[in-house]
């Protein structure tokens, strides 16, 4: 048996085919444009979905970021595109004729740290992805935990920073996904020099590790925003291991000490003090297996 993983980023979707065991058989990447529809996204999914083979495959996992229902198999939204109310599951199930299943994307890889991860054997833990945005999702007494409209566990919307806030792409100011996700790193950079660089955060990270004081300084800043707001969320659900993810995180070594630090400063430590913080062991592609294990989980 094999499944259909397909994670739909912000710049890019990523299709693979996967074992039950979470071996990867292929993949295929497509770069998106930053305002893609509805119509594109389905479009690019047939693109990558010819050139391999789907023989055989018995299910289809999707992750979208941002907003989704999945009892109704609707995109709601993604503020970084506009994209509202997308019926994708519909839509994919016409152009695959397999079952299809969604989730979001921080939360498929809470799923796929459990199953193929470093938290098989812990029922209560945190996912953080740091990336293009930022955006977290909890298991609870081993079961992931989506509240009441199934949009528990959004951090990246903690208003963080009211003073010098910027603007967020839900209408809000100072929210943590604009403070300290991957463009805001960049644009510190980009403050604190004059040095215009495009929003590749990959580019800070480069120079941050060859000494750059500029460049670590802007990992520093995010760093202090999200060990802030990891404090609040830990006093609150009091988990066993916070899990990093995310294209950020792949630089963890510049930004996890940091956060850790700032975590101890503002956090009820005495009352967390076994509590584990670490990057994912699944590495950049956290996500795509996060879609495999939604697939997975669809049709057992």
């Amino acid at each position: 048996m094999k499944v259909l993983a397909i994670d739909i980023g912000s710049s890019k979707l990523t299709l693979g085919l996967f074992g039950a065991g979470g071996e990867e058989l292929d993949k295929v990447s497509i770069a998106l444009s930053a305002d893609s529809t509805q119509r594109s996204i389905i479009r690019a999914i047939n693109e990558g979905t010819a050139q391999m083979d789907l023989k055989d495959v018995a299910s289809a996992g999707v992750t979208i970021p941002g907003l989704a229902d999945t009892e109704k198999g609707i995109w709601v939204l993604a503020t970084f595109t506009g994209i509202e109310d997308f019926p994708i599951v519909e839509e994919l199930t016409k152009v695959l004729n397999i079952p299809v299943f969604l989730e979001n994307d921080v939360n498929a890889c809470a799923l796929a740290e459990k199953r193929f991860g470093a938290c098989k054997d812990i029922d209560n833990y945190i996912w953080i992805t740091v990336g293009s945005g930022i955006g977290s999702s909890l298991v609870l007494e081993g079961c992931l935990y989506k509240g009441f409209s199934g949009h528990a566990g959004e951090i990246g919307h903690f208003t963080i920073e009211e003073a010098d806030g910027y603007p967020c792409g839900c209408g809000n100011i100072g929210c943590l996904d604009a403070q300290a996700a991957g463009p805001a790193i960049a644009r510190y950079y980009e403050g604190f020099t004059g040095n215009k660089i495009e929003g590749r955060t990959k580019e800070v990270g480069e120079l941050a590790r060859g000494g750059d004081r500029n460049a670590i300084a802007a990992f520093e800043k995010a760093g202090y925003y999200i060990g802030k707001a990891l404090a609040y969320t830990v006093n609150i659900i009091n988990p066993e291991a916070v899990i990093f993810g995310g294209g950020v995180m792949m630089d963890s070594e510049l930004i996890l000490p940091i956060i850790k630090q700032v975590y101890s400063k503002y956090s009820l430590t005495i009352a967390n003090e076994n509590l584990s913080i670490i990057k994912t062991i699944l590495g950049y592609d956290a996500t795509l297996l996060g879609a495999a294990s939604v697939a997975l989980i669809g049709i057992e």
